[in-house]
């Protein structure tokens, strides 16, 4: 077992695991924080022990590294709050089980596993790649551990990693799990769709004052005046700013050296890429191409393959090898190969040549300038923002502070959360809409942030509530409606009759030769794709099913009525298909195993039976301040 931990170290997997193990450390907390005395545990796990000082130093790190990643301060309520300290102690305690579980198997780490590991791990190496005594020492310091208490916990974890591969060794996922999931979403599907548009309905007359007022009543969520605001807001934009600054010209060519392939583009080429399983096949499929037999598009749909599957884009040389490049860049238009790729021999097919660009200084300039002028103008709007906020501090108007600093100002009535975020620039900015909806009226409000470095000072000057619409003001809208309503009702019953005689039996085409729309059939698509022409609602509808069920759907314009004509079934053997059944299989097993080891470590813990001291835990809580 010794060996096998030895050799474990060895790997690539177990280096990137250290490493991980020691930013872990960072933030579970391994150090020391002293609380005068050791005293009695958190949780003690058979001889494993929870002490306060290392749950206290654990929750302090955790905290800190929740408030790296939010940009927010973590106090203790917070943390409480959301659970942390029961998070990290779960943690811990799983950790000291698993400890447990390797001193009963007699599994430890011994020093020369313990050696290689630290001596191997790049956080511990100086300049030249080798272990560094004295970084290895700062690193820990810089942490906050002790050496002793570092290579306990590391000899520790080594043991643990030892069990985790014991347990995950050979799990593997249920046989054809992967080739079932494969098919499933490589399979693709033709529709039929007749749409019958509501401008086909029969004209339902004009309503009664009884039918409106029925559909005013039942649909009263419809119809209402929205809250409207009159606001006032100052603008700090970084855009309106920078036209106003002049770039010097040396400092634009510097930026135009220092842009590299930005403004020399390389030749890119359009093409297309079939893999075959072998050379034998892709060259027979070239020589049938090169005879005029076959094309790219026969041989690609010969392999279940759309057009969108084969296709690579606009390509560089940089995007392959030597070989391959060399081959690709300089072939003229049509198809080469059988080349080596990843997956297998491959045929491209060279569609367009795009030759290589470049922009001169004096085309670029503009573009330069601005980008240059927009990065100063963040700084500048920064400082104008602060100026902005003084002055409103100060007791100044928005109307004077626009006057004295030359500021926009913009006045708007009548707005609505709506049509705000359907304006253009600034006005949609979410935070601007939050803020105009939040103030009361004449509230002073603070300097807040909206979009791109740009800033607002808002006063809201008037509100209007939202309010039901009574009838007589919604009228036209509720007529329109009930008319939309009544033709829809009318299609439905249509394409469900038309339904009842697909089910019967009858042909589709005598079908539609009835209705007042034809049959437009969609492309070839997979599950998780949307075809053009397809109501969303028939898509979920026939997910499912087999060939030849049909579904009456709303549709944008009316009423649909889908059949599913075809199912193609995905080639798994070759190209795309087998390439999927392989990352499938490998997520699987490796969801197993994780899964195997997650019940593994769960059946020890509660085995084990963890002792807990809530009192211990809130003393460690209560020492962070």
């Amino acid at each position: 077992m010794l060996h096998f931990l030895r050799r474990a170290s060895k790997t690539w997997a177990f280096r990137i695991l250290f490493g991980l193990l020691v930013v872990s450390f960072a933030v579970w907390g391994v150090g020391d924080l002293d609380l005068g005395g050791a005293g009695t545990p958190v949780a003690s796990v058979g001889e494993e022990k929870v002490t306060v000082e290392d749950f206290a130093n654990g929750l302090m790190r955790e905290m800190q590294s929740v408030s790296r990643r939010t940009g927010q301060p973590v106090d203790r309520a917070r943390a409480e709050a959301m659970g942390l300290p029961q998070q990290l102690l779960g943690r811990m305690v799983r950790d000291a089980a698993l400890n447990e579980e390797a001193r009963r198997l007699g599994l430890s780490a011994d020093d020369h596993a313990l050696r290689e590991a630290i001596l191997e791990s790049p956080s511990f190496q100086g300049l030249d790649g080798s272990f560094d005594e004295d970084q290895y020492r700062f690193v820990l310091d810089q942490l906050g551990f002790r050496v002793d208490r570092f290579e306990t916990d590391l000899r520790k974890s080594l043991a643990r990693d030892a069990i985790a591969r014991g347990v995950r060794e050979g799990a593997t996922a249920a046989p054809g799990m992967a080739s079932s999931l494969a098919a499933y979403g490589l399979e693709r599907r033709v529709y039929a769709v007749i749409d019958l548009p509501l401008s086909e309905a029969p004209d339902p007359g004009a309503p009664s004052e009884a039918d409106l007022s029925a559909w005013h009543e039942s649909h009263a969520d419809a119809y209402g005046w929205p809250e409207r605001r009159d606001a006032v807001w100052l603008e700090i934009s970084p855009e309106a700013l920078a036209e106003t600054l002049e770039i010097p010209e040396d400092r634009l060519r510097a930026a135009y050296e220092a842009a590299g392939e930005r403004f020399a583009v390389p030749e890119r080429r359009a093409v297309d890429r079939l893999v075959f399983p072998d050379d034998e096949t892709a060259q027979a499929a070239l020589e049938a191409i090169e005879s005029g037999q076959s094309d790219f598009d026969a041989e690609a749909e010969k392999r279940g393959l759309a057009p969108g599957d084969v296709d690579e884009g606009e390509v560089t040389r940089a995007d392959y090898d030597a070989e391959t490049a060399e081959a690709l860049f300089s072939a003229d238009l049509g198809v080469v190969g059988p080349l080596p790729t990843p997956l297998g021999p491959a045929l491209f097919n060279i569609r367009a040549t795009i030759p290589a660009r470049t922009t001169p200084f004096e085309q670029a300039r503009e573009t330069l300038r601005r980008e240059q002028a927009r990065a100063e103008a963040r700084d500048l709007g920064h400082q104008r923002a602060e100026e902005a906020a003084d002055l409103l501090a100060s007791g100044e108007t928005l109307e004077r502070i626009a006057e004295e600093t030359g500021l926009p100002l913009r006045r708007e009535t009548g707005l609505t959360r709506e049509a705000m975020a359907e304006a253009t620039g600034l006005m949609a900015a979410p935070a601007l809409i939050e803020e105009v909806f939040a103030a009361e009226p004449s509230e002073e409000r603070d300097l807040v942030e909206v979009a791109g470095g740009a800033y607002v000072l808002v006063r809201v000057d008037e509100v209007t509530a939202a309010a039901p619409m009574t009838l007589d003001e919604a009228r036209d809208r509720v007529a329109a409606d009930w008319a939309d309503g009544q033709r829809r009702e009318a299609l439905t019953g249509m394409a469900e009759d038309a339904l009842a005689r697909l089910e019967a039996g009858e042909p589709l085409d005598a079908v539609a030769d009835t209705l007042p729309a034809g049959v437009v059939r969609t492309q070839p698509s997979r599950r998780d794709e949307q075809p053009a022409g397809l109501p969303v609602p028939a898509r979920d509808a026939l997910a499912d099913a087999e060939a030849g069920a049909a579904t009456v759907t709303p549709s944008p314009d009316g009423v649909a009525l889908v059949k599913l004509v075809e199912v193609m079934p995905a080639d798994l053997d070759q190209g795309q298909g087998a390439e999927l059944v392989e990352r499938w299989r490998e997520a699987l097993d490796d969801a197993v195993a994780n899964d195997l080891y997650v019940y593994y470590a769960a059946a020890v813990q509660e085995r084990l039976a963890p002792q807990y001291n809530p009192q211990a835990m809130d003393r460690a809580i209560n020492s962070i301040r």
